[in-house]
């Protein structure tokens, strides 16, 4: 089931695969959860459009970065990591 979710990540892991209309990228994001360094690990995926006139309102990755989510959606995936 779907809910919304507000939390800052570190990525890593980045990777871009191209499709006819978009690039697809994919990520790891993770976050520390306590002071005892528990950690929670997402799934990113990422469309973004190839046709530069079509207006993308998600900035691009990279790896190292850290980046803010804010009222994003996301469902439970695997071995309790998170898909955003």
């Amino acid at each position: 089931m779907p809910a919304q979710l507000s939390t800052i990540l570190y990525i890593s892991n980045y990777k871009e695969s191209t499709a006819p209309n978009f690039f697809i990228s994919s990520a790891t994001g993770i976050t520390r959860l306590n002071e005892n360094d528990s950690i929670q690990t997402f799934n990113i995926t990422i469309f973004y459009p190839i046709d530069p006139s079509i207006p993308c309102y998600i900035p691009k990755l990279t790896n190292g970065q850290v980046l803010s989510v804010n009222n994003c959606k996301f469902s439970l995936g695997n071995n309790n990591e998170i898909d955003v």
